[in-house]
């Protein structure tokens, strides 16, 4: 099994299927992980979502923030701005099983000696307190507490991290 690593897709399905023909990938063999933002910016958002979805266990992601942003807009707790490029799943037919899945995912994948995250790790985190913390969020965000986590994901308080925080 090959694994193939991709960054923001942002809503890019036909560049990423033209690199997946160029590459032979072949789902039944070969694993796509994406490195998050697999929505907004780009034209084919909702395709895009589908398309990965529909690789099944082929296919592993971790959240990024313009999927986290999706999530809250999908909640009620934000709004699209004009920017946005989400209209399409948000009216789709599918919508609830996509945002569901979308949901499920990860914030950090351990893929044999490779630790996948989104932006990166705060220099004064280590791997496991990196693993504890992107643990605990992704159980809130499985959980039917997760409108608190969106309703709290905005903004920049506190501005330094400390091992005493809890909650939101």
């Amino acid at each position: 099994m090959t694994n193939y690593a991709v960054g923001d897709l942002q809503g890019c399905l036909d560049p990423l299927k033209a690199l997946l023909d160029k590459l032979a990938f072949d789902p039944t063999q070969d694993q796509l992980i994406a490195v998050g933002d697999l929505v907004n910016r780009g034209p084919n958002s909702l395709e895009t979502l589908q398309f990965c979805k529909s690789l099944g266990p082929a296919f592993k992601t971790v959240l990024g923030n313009h999927d986290l942003h999706l999530l809250a807009i999908s909640k009620g707790v934000r709004s699209a701005t004009p920017h946005d490029s989400l209209t399409s799943i948000l009216s789709a037919p599918d919508r609830e099983e996509l945002l569901n899945w979308l949901q499920q995912q990860p914030l950090l994948l351990s893929v044999g000696d490779y630790t996948v995250v989104h932006a990166g790790i705060p220099p004064q985190w280590d791997l496991l307190t990196t693993q504890r913390l992107a643990a605990e969020v992704s159980a809130v965000l499985r959980s039917t507490d997760s409108d608190v986590y969106f309703q709290n994901m905005y903004g920049n308080q506190p501005s330094v991290w400390r091992e005493d925080l809890e909650g939101p």
